[in-house]
């Protein structure tokens, strides 16, 4: 099982593997709650997000499409109040009459976010259904711990279920602080990771 950068050309496949998992995941599911429309807002919705990753950081995808995992760079989680208002205004568009309720997550982790030390951040992880329980994520993990212990910065995560954080424990990630709570949404979980000392 190999991993590779997202090219534009796969943002498509991309979406598809992120609004599959998430499609039934609880804090997704409060914001779309309904059935009939959810995936494909979900693929909007997470396009936003694959748009600007390959922009201000990069999205791993697993070979045969079974997995996808998007981060930003430290540099690249810091928007100008017009880049801000132009993805907020992308946002309102794609959620429609569910916009307060995204807007409320995530304005609600931004608060939580932490501002120092730089750090990179991994937004979304997904792996397909028929991949679960394999190697999918540990080869997009190794993939990404490579470039962080390369860079020397530590990286941040939220976890929408504790099964999670349990289990990215194994790749170095630890508690970052109590669990989250949005007004609305069930707990998140906060991790962080310390970049490991590589050979010269």
């Amino acid at each position: 099982m190999k991993c590779k950068h997202a090219k534009k050309s796969d943002l498509d496949k991309v979406c598809d593997i992120l609004a599959t998992a998430f499609f039934n995941e609880p804090v997704h599911v409060a914001i779309f709650p309904d059935e009939n429309t959810r995936f494909n807002v979900l693929r909007r919705f997470f396009r936003l997000y694959a748009n600007l990753a390959t922009e201000r950081g990069g999205i791993l995808l697993a070979e045969n499409n079974a997995g996808a995992l998007v981060y930003f760079r430290p540099d690249g989680m810091e928007m100008t109040p017009e880049d801000a208002m132009q993805f907020d205004n992308k946002i309102r568009e794609v959620c429609g009459e569910n916009y307060e309720t995204a807007a409320a997550l995530i304005n609600g982790l931004d608060g939580y976010h932490p501002q120092n030390p730089p750090h990179y951040y991994i937004s979304l992880l997904a792996v397909q259904p028929s991949e679960r329980g394999g190697k999918v994520v540990s080869e997009l993990f190794n993939e990404l711990n490579a470039i962080l212990d390369k860079e020397k910065f530590p990286c941040y995560a939220e976890c929408t279920r504790y099964s999670t954080r349990t289990l990215i424990r194994r790749w170095g990630y630890r508690d970052a602080g109590s669990p989250l709570q949005v007004e609305g949404f069930n707990d998140l979980f906060p991790v962080w990771r310390e970049p490991k000392q590589t050979a010269a």
